[in-house]
């Protein structure tokens, strides 16, 4: 099912954990946004996005480790790469171009991606933070 210009459904929900991983229809159409609103002018700026972690089933979710909250798990987020782009002038890209709930420039050993949400409505938006050394800090204050 495709869900924007470049985007498809199947490319939101690949997960490597066990269980299933199908979302219900509330979900695929918040996946419908994040793919036309987040995704697609990531794509059409940079060019080629990874999607490495989309949907998530709260069984794939708990494998992994996730937060009970995750947007992940509503289909308003999505973990993402730029192969042929650098991550960190994308990530300042979005933050001056895109409507988000939560922008995130996540470390991990040497694996970096950028999480991006949706906008909330019971929650603070354009909240651009970084995640290095198992620890969160807001962009403006690093």
């Amino acid at each position: 099912m495709k869900l924007s210009k470049n985007f498809t459904l199947d490319e939101l929900i690949v997960t490597s954990t066990s269980g299933s991983n199908i979302p219900p229809g509330i979900h695929k159409e918040k996946l419908l946004y994040t793919a036309n609103y987040l995704l697609q002018p990531i794509r059409d700026k940079w060019g080629p996005v990874v999607v490495n972690s989309g949907y998530r089933s709260q069984a794939v979710n708990t494998a992994i480790g996730g937060s009970s909250t995750s947007q992940h798990c509503k289909g308003e987020a999505a973990d993402i790469r730029t192969p042929t782009a650098d991550l960190w002038e994308v990530y300042l890209w979005i933050l001056d171009n895109l409507s988000f709930g939560q922008c995130i420039y996540e470390e991990k050993g040497v694996a970096k991606w950028i999480h991006i949400s949706l906008p909330r409505v019971d929650k603070p938006n354009q909240q651009a933070l970084l995640f290095k050394d198992g620890k969160y800090t807001n962009y403006k204050e690093a």
